[in-house]
């Protein structure tokens, strides 16, 4: 409003973001960014890129580093400088509390594009942040580490014992009745209290910022709790894990030694504390599992708020109990029964003592991820287990919506978030759990009393029975979404050592006795894609052809008719662009952490496809088929729209894009001729699946037809590639890069890989192509260091 020179263009970008929401949003954002006395062009930005970056994160960081520091700080930096505010100054992981490091920890593995790029005055502020791959790599396990968890995995032969002693404790547990179980006297030879009692006077004599690293190195704090009798609360996990390098980083002798003070009261603590209990059973078992689960000891004696009847172990206990009863449980197969014993246990874990905690669910299911990467878990098993200890209060969020519109939403949310496979019969299940839990018989469960039950309309109802009711919109909803999951099959790539193996003969140029297939003097397997003609030979599924049928120029395969004549093929895979060595690093360290983030990547890019100067490599991923969301021919709306919550709102039920969402499904239908019920049963049948297997034979033509007509023409500048959302990527199956009719002169592969490494040079009239061509020798050295070949792409 009181800038005219303010660019339209900016004003264009902050109009699409606020029209999400309304005018009048935009002019309250506006109002809180004036208040922190900005300039208007900085408002201008922080408004446009609301939600990457909100008020109360650029107040945090203000309150940090000081208004000064904040103004010198260029708007990339600002981006990144808010979502890492804790690290401000910092100069080692022991100077930060858990509840920062846990921020920061979210905010690493979310923001990394562009992290590495930060200007020297950014550097100067944030001395913690990482500045290559490897030191990125290395800072969030150690984070992790602080936490006072362990993630090194257990032998075969531990994991087991824990396995089965987690069968039997469920086992023994679903035996005893509700009157039993309150009887039991779980508790510990050295209580948890005591443990604080001991630690507060051996470091009573610290400075604060002194404590704080003595903590740390231990993987646990102390916060002031007036409910408890000690005066504190432990948060984290005390445990012995840390080495010398971790020592090293103290310099004061004083607090060195009072390290060494607390460690026999932490050995002591955490690894030879006997669990006690009066059902000899049970205590054996108690022992076997927490002596491999330290973490559930600060549990043992840990008061929830005034309605809970059970310590947060107790509890957790009851609710392993209660889903150990439930007939439906033992219908479950080994490894979800394995998955709701591991959920029942760790899904409170980050609970506050006495009090209400409404965050708990995010943070136990955020420490549950990194705490489960012990037990050998299978990909799938450790996504159930995170999505269950996120979602298990779904009751409580839709049973306090406000309004039936509401409602419809919350469940609406709820469905989407739990509507793969049989994640939402384990959740309900768990609920039922959870509830039966609370009290020492099933009261909580069952009962009509008490104002909580009462629903805005006025209904009143059990917590119980409106979980059963909820359930039963919840599922017509995931039925719903059943009908538009898109259906885009992935051929799996094999790896760089599988196809050495066809390699029999190596040339000089780097061609082998496989036609399309090189090698170079590094070792690096390199796909030239358009030569390669007997594509089984060098291990992809059989049938795989990568020029097959012709799609004919104005025939109608879908929503649009082709342009023109595309010889296509059944090997089928998704891209993702990239232009910097960093945006690699999140599949190195702990991949995708928060289930909220989707990638943007594109679907069947094939020669004829060009990126040109717009992301002209990357790496070619495989996915599942229930973690493909949607996407179609045009933008998407990336900048705003990379995030599950807000594909919920736009995309689904009615929403202002759902198009992208039906696009893929309707494709399908029109080319097959499929109604709902067929569509729906024909995914179960071939997800997962390459195209070369898809059945009934008849409908693969039909999709290949249908596939090469997703065109991209209607994104900005025509650029030819289409834009799908995944999340919870399988694997990177290859590393690729476009060799387009601009470099004729790179005909070898493996020639154009060296020459694209070069800063600069010249190719007709096109000079200086480093841009696109100079960012290759990163995913050259990934491609070696993860056993994936190069493919390279174009004529």
């Amino acid at each position: 409003k009181n800038d005219e020179n303010l660019p339209k263009e900016q004003i264009a970008n902050i109009l699409y973001v606020t029209n999400e929401q309304n005018i009048a949003f935009a002019e309250k954002l506006c109002q809180e960014y004036s208040k922190m006395e900005l300039p208007v062009d900085k408002i201008a930005f922080l408004v446009e890129n609301y939600g990457k970056i909100t008020p109360r994160q650029l107040q945090k960081l203000t309150r940090i580093a000081g208004k000064n520091n904040v103004a010198k700080l260029s708007n990339s930096d600002l981006v990144i400088a808010c979502q890492v505010a804790d690290l401000y100054g910092k100069t080692n992981i022991n100077e930060i509390p858990i509840e920062g490091k846990k921020e920061a920890l979210r905010s690493l593995v979310a923001c990394n594009k562009g992290l590495f790029n930060i200007s020297p005055e950014m550097q100067k502020m944030f001395p913690m942040l990482p500045t290559d791959r490897d030191a990125y790599c290395s800072l969030l396990p150690a984070i992790v580490r602080s936490l006072g968890i362990e993630t090194n995995t257990l032998t075969s032969a531990q994991t087991t014992r824990f396995n089965q002693s987690l069968t039997d404790l469920s086992g023994s547990l679903a035996k005893i009745s509700d009157a039993d179980f309150a009887d039991l006297k779980i508790t510990q030879e050295y209580s948890k209290d005591d443990f604080i009692t001991n630690v507060l006077k051996i470091v009573k004599d610290l400075p604060a910022n002194e404590i704080q690293k003595v903590y740390d190195y231990f993987g646990f704090e102390l916060h002031y709790n007036k409910g408890n009798q000690t005066g504190f609360s432990i948060t984290g996990y005390p445990v012995n894990l840390n080495n010398g390098k971790k020592l090293a980083q103290i310099t004061d002798p004083r607090t060195k030694e009072i390290v060494e003070l607390l460690r026999p009261e932490v050995i002591k603590f955490s690894e030879q504390n006997p669990i006690r209990c009066n059902n000899p059973r049970i205590e054996q078992l108690l022992n076997d599992v927490i002596d491999v689960l330290p973490e559930l000891r600060a549990q043992i004696g840990k008061s929830q708020h005034s309605t809970h009847d059970f310590d947060v172990l107790q509890h957790s206990l009851k609710v392993m109990q209660k889903i150990s009863q439930d007939p439906k449980f033992k219908e479950l197969n080994e490894s979800d029964q394995k998955v709701m014993m591991l959920a029942s246990l760790l899904h409170d874990i980050t609970k506050r003592e006495g009090s209400i905690d409404k965050t708990h669910a995010n943070e136990s299911a955020f420490d549950t991820f990194f705490i489960a990467k012990k037990f050998n878990l299978s990909r799938e098993e450790k996504i159930k287990l995170y999505t269950l200890a996120k979602h298990h209060e779904w009751l409580e969020y839709v049973n306090t919506s406000k309004s039936e519109e509401q409602l419809t939403k919350r469940l609406q949310s709820v469905a989407y978030d739990l509507q793969n496979d049989n994640l939402f019969d384990m959740a309900l299940m768990f609920t039922h759990a959870d509830l039966r839990a609370v009290k020492v018989d099933d009261t909580f469960h069952d009962t009509t009393i008490g104002s909580g039950r009462k629903a805005f309309d006025g209904t009143v109802r059990s917590y119980g029975e409106s979980a059963d009711v909820y359930a039963q919109r919840i599922q017509n909803y995931i039925q719903e979404l059943q009908k538009s999951q898109p259906l885009l099959p992935v051929t799996k790539i094999p790896t760089a050592s599988r196809i050495a193996e066809a390699i029999t003969v190596v040339r000089p140029d780097g061609s082998t006795n496989i036609k399309g297939v090189y090698k170079d003097k590094d070792g690096l397997i390199v796909i030239k894609y358009n030569e390669v003609e007997d594509w089984e030979a060098i291990g992809f599924p059989k049938g795989s052809i990568s020029r097959g049928i012709k799609a004919q120029k104005g025939v109608n395969y879908g929503d649009e008719k082709l342009s023109e004549n595309v010889d296509t093929g059944n090997i089928k895979f998704f891209a993702h662009g990239l232009d910097y060595e960093n945006q690699l690093a999140k599949f190195d360290a702990f991949g995708l952490v928060d289930s909220d983030a989707l990638l943007s990547i594109s679907y069947a890019e094939r020669p004829e496809s060009k990126y040109r100067f717009f992301r002209a490599q990357g790496v070619l991923l495989d996915f599942d088929t229930k973690y493909i969301h949607g996407g179609g021919e045009t933008d998407m709306g990336s900048g705003c729209g990379k995030s599950i919550a807000d594909f919920k709102k736009n995309y689904i039920f009615g929403g202002k894009r759902e198009k992208n969402r039906l696009y893929v499904s309707n494709l399908i239908k029109n080319a097959t001729g499929m109604n709902d019920s067929e569509y729906i049963e024909f995914i179960k049948a071939n997800e997962n699946k390459p195209l070369s297997e898809i059945e009934p034979v008849e409908l693969r033509e039909k999709l290949i037809r249908a596939f090469a007509s997703i065109n991209s023409n209607t994104r900005i500048g025509a650029r030819e590639y289409n834009e799908m959302y995944g999340s919870n990527p399988k694997e990177v199956m290859a590393v690729f890069a476009y060799n387009t009719d601009y470099n004729e002169n790179f005909g070898n592969p493996v020639e154009f890989l060296n020459r694209g490494n070069q800063e600069e040079y010249t190719i007709g009239t096109i000079t200086n192509l480093s841009s696109v061509y100079g960012r290759t020798e990163f995913l050259r050295r990934y491609a070696l260091e993860h056993n994936v070949p190069f493919v390279v792409f174009g004529d």
